[in-house]
């Protein structure tokens, strides 16, 4: 008993640490040949039986056989789970060598102490430990969803399949929320979907449900016929319920990716981030996205590396003011360059990548400083500028600190708080309502003003002004262009409502995207108060932005 015992543990520690996950032929006939030798030398060897107090116990050379065959596989296992213990989790290896080890300590007792029977005791340990903590199957299960898999479970088959080498296919369903801010029924609408999609596969092409992502359902399957069927179901059925919509996911293994770490990062990537910028309802995870992927992870070591080497740059877009025809402000744009070359990264690849890091905050203070140092250093307000337009992200706007931290820096430089305008951004939406307007309060109080960014995109919208006390609205570039199109005259009625309603409502406008002088002229037209685009100048470095400020045209300096 402890001969097959052990080498079925042996065996078991060899499919749990080898990077296939599948023990081949050979190494099993290589493994059982010690058994072999223990089960002949019981037969045909040396085998004598004692009596004492009551209780039996066999003795001779052949037992001696077979205690030393177990404790090779013993030491075996023991031996291979503490070399190769990073392949496989910290508390998985810390489970076995404690079970082998005690396992150990009970059959050399057994050994020395003949009379006392333990090793059944031992054997029956190990087999509780292996399976409470580790080949329980109630481990693998989501508890909060019935029949749905965890991601451990799924990362336990996708290795097996691996292994194989053979051709598969991942299929998900993401779900993506209607809404910024998910309620407690969302959330219970949310599990119920799953539910029945995981119920439907179960029953239609015979896979379990894995959560791989608190978003999204994975499946595994052999077959393109059955990825095809799963795919035309789920796009039959009713939408993921009133606040979810559903995106079917597939991911062909190994054609697109070689390994399981490749896998998990790829469908990460794409459960986490690439979604959110997809609309379609079938996504194929290929060559095109791996490499969006790969290009994304690239940025995030640039990005970490910049905020901890301080790298950022800041450019600067004069702002024309139309009544007196004068640069009297600029909006500071943080800019990024790789080391390895000249080449910038544009802020719309790396500010989601730093927000997505938990970076963007780091970022801001980062640029704040360097503009407040900016304007004291060379005495902005001496070449007639009234004011400096800074980003601010939503993520910034929603900490509690934030007024403490843009005072401070503010107070260091000597900076007036009237000469900084901040635009609230809308890369990361506005959750947290009373924490901005904490923030805009104080900073309000002390002189500062607050503008909306890119009006007419994303969350900027009539009910955000509304609740916001804004000095100034920024017509987004796009929406510019679009109410500007000469082959949709009619969307000119857009614009007119628009500067219409904001200046009733009291709020200056500036229209972002001036890249014509019939642009400008149109604007000036309709009492925009504010220009800037490329027209009148790029965002620049500080020295060509001073150059600028020097030899200032006006209105329309190209004319």
């Amino acid at each position: 008993m402890l001969v097959a015992s052990a080498y079925v543990m042996c065996v078991y520690v060899y499919a749990k640490t080898t990077l296939k996950r599948r023990v081949s032929a050979l190494a099993t006939a290589i493994a059982i040949a010690p058994s072999i030798v223990a089960y002949l030398a019981l037969a045909l060897g040396d085998v004598s039986y004692g009596f004492v107090d009551g209780h039996y116990y066999n003795y001779g050379g052949a037992v001696r056989i077979s205690y030393l065959v177990g404790f090779t596989y013993i030491f075996i296992s023991l031996l291979r789970v503490l070399v190769l213990r990073a392949r496989i989790p910290k508390e998985d290896a810390l489970s076995i060598i404690a079970g082998l080890i005690i396992w150990a300590i009970l059959a050399l007792f057994q050994f020395v102490v003949r009379d006392i029977q333990v090793s059944s005791m031992a054997m029956t340990l190990m087999s509780l430990i292996l399976f409470i903590s580790l080949e329980n199957p109630r481990e693998y299960y989501e508890r909060s969803l019935e029949g749905v898999r965890n991601r451990d479970a799924f990362h336990m088959v996708l290795a097996e399949k691996m292994g194989q080498k053979k051709t598969f296919f991942i299929i998900s369903v993401i779900f993506t929320g209607k809404t910024a801010v998910m309620t407690s029924s969302d959330r219970n609408e949310l599990a119920m979907q799953q539910i029945q999609l995981g119920k439907l596969a179960e029953s239609y092409i015979g896979s379990s449900a894995y959560l791989f992502n608190w978003n999204t359902l994975s499946f595994i399957v052999d077959s393109p016929q059955k990825a095809e069927a799963f795919m035309t179901l789920v796009n039959g059925m009713k939408d993921g319920g009133k606040n979810y919509r559903q995106t079917f996911c597939i991911l062909e293994v190994p054609k697109y990716v070689k390994t399981l770490d490749e896998s998990v990062a790829a469908l990460t990537y794409v459960s986490g981030e690439y979604i959110y910028t997809q609309s379609t309802p079938n996504l194929v995870i290929d060559d095109a996205v791996i490499d969006k992927m790969n290009y994304r992870n690239t940025i995030e070591d640039v990005v970490r590396q910049a905020v901890k080497d301080k790298a950022f740059d800041v450019y600067y877009q004069p702002i024309l003011c139309v009544a007196d025809g004068s640069f009297s402000s600029a909006e500071a744009l943080v800019r990024l360059k790789r080391k390895d070359n000249e080449s910038y990264i544009s802020p719309e690849d790396f500010i989601p990548v730093a927000e997505k890091c938990g970076l963007i905050q780091e970022i801001d203070d980062l640029v704040f400083e360097k503009v407040c140092s900016f304007i004291a250093r060379e005495n902005l307000s001496s070449y007639g500028v009234r004011m400096v337009e800074v980003n601010l992200s939503g993520n910034e706007a929603v900490d509690e600190n934030t007024h403490l931290r843009l005072t401070s820096k503010m107070e260091k430089y000597h900076i007036p708080p009237k000469f900084i305008n901040f635009e609230i951004t809308e890369t990361s939406y506005i959750s947290n309502d009373e924490a901005f307007k904490e923030n805009v309060n104080r900073l309000q109080e002390r002189g500062s003003s607050f503008s909306m960014d890119d009006f007419g995109s994303g969350y900027s919208n009539l009910l955000e002004i509304l609740k916001m006390d804004y000095a100034l609205v920024k017509l987004d570039k796009e929406f510019v262009w679009n109410c500007l199109d000469k082959e949709k005259p009619e969307n000119m009625r857009m614009l007119d409502y628009t500067i219409g309603f904001l200046r009733d409502f009291g709020l200056h406008i500036l229209a972002e995207g001036i890249e014509t002088l019939d642009q400008a002229k149109i604007l000036i037209e309709k009492k925009v108060e504010y220009l800037q685009g490329f027209y009148y100048s790029r965002p620049v470095p500080e020295a060509d932005y001073i150059e600028f400020l020097k030899s200032q045209k006006g209105l329309f300096s190209k004319e």
